[in-house]
């Protein structure tokens, strides 16, 4: 999928480009999007706690479906059909988080219970601020096109599953998943984005326009015990909204 949006991006651009020598008038470009983020990242974390004198372990699987993007951002034409800009993209999630723990016995050495669990009410926050060099094309008309790329300073919140709590009755062979406690880590990279933006201009100052940007991100959240989890965040989303011109 990434690489057919580059090149579908580039294609795109290259199409474009003879008709780009009319100069693009207005100075100002404002853009609001709903979008739709396509992307899903799974990611998988183990810790270890002490009970009954033993050592114990939880491992997590997350996974973070797509979802709902706001994206808005502005431009400014500097040169010619060259402007600069900055969009920023918000996305937030609620997702449950899959657990399996073993748990030692109090009675056995070497015999651990083994229980799993659904922690919900996980939550992730993405927030990007997409730096942007911008190449608007006026083909004229009413059609306007704007191909985007740069810097993007990324942001990020995900709960981790910190604990896992357990009920359990003599003699203590089995146990009961009973609740996952969570925390908030945060972690930030600096990445990249490119996009395309084909508008439609319904007046001479407002349009509507369809929007697609890729912005892939690695991110390294800060665990507890020490650990650092690396999470996969941002990639594909389209979607379209108002524009604005003057």
């Amino acid at each position: 999928m990434k690489t057919g949006l580059l090149v579908a991006l580039a294609a795109l651009a290259c199409t474009a480009s003879p008709a780009a020598a009319q100069t693009w008038s207005e100075r100002v470009l404002i853009s609001v999007n709903g979008a739709f983020q396509s992307t899903t990242h799974d990611a998988r974390d183990r810790f270890e706690f002490d009970k009954n004198l033993e050592i114990g372990t939880t491992d997590v699987d997350y996974s973070v479906q797509g979802g709902f993007v706001f994206d808005g951002g502005i431009s400014f034409r500097v040169w010619k059909n060259l402007a600069a800009g900055v969009s920023v993209s918000y996305f937030t999630r609620d997702e449950s988080a899959s657990t399996t723990s073993s748990i030692p016995h109090p009675f056995f050495f070497q015999q651990p219970r083994t229980i799993s669990g659904d922690a919900s009410g996980v939550k992730r926050t993405e927030t990007a601020v997409h730096v942007q060099a911008v190449y608007l094309v006026n083909p004229g008309g009413k059609l306007r096109m704007a191909f985007s790329g740069g810097p993007t300073f990324f942001n990020l919140e995900q709960d981790l599953v910190t604990e896992v709590t357990v009920t359990e009755a003599y003699p203590y062979d089995t146990v009961t998943f009973a609740a996952a406690e969570k925390r908030t880590a945060n972690g930030s990279t600096v990445t990249f984005n490119v996009g395309a933006d084909l508008m439609w201009m319904l007046t001479r100052q407002f349009g509507v326009g369809g929007l697609v940007r890729f912005s892939p991100a690695t991110v390294d959240l800060d665990a507890p015990g020490n650990r650092t989890i690396s999470v996969d965040a941002g990639g594909v989303y389209a979607g379209g909204g108002i524009r604005i011109l003057f």
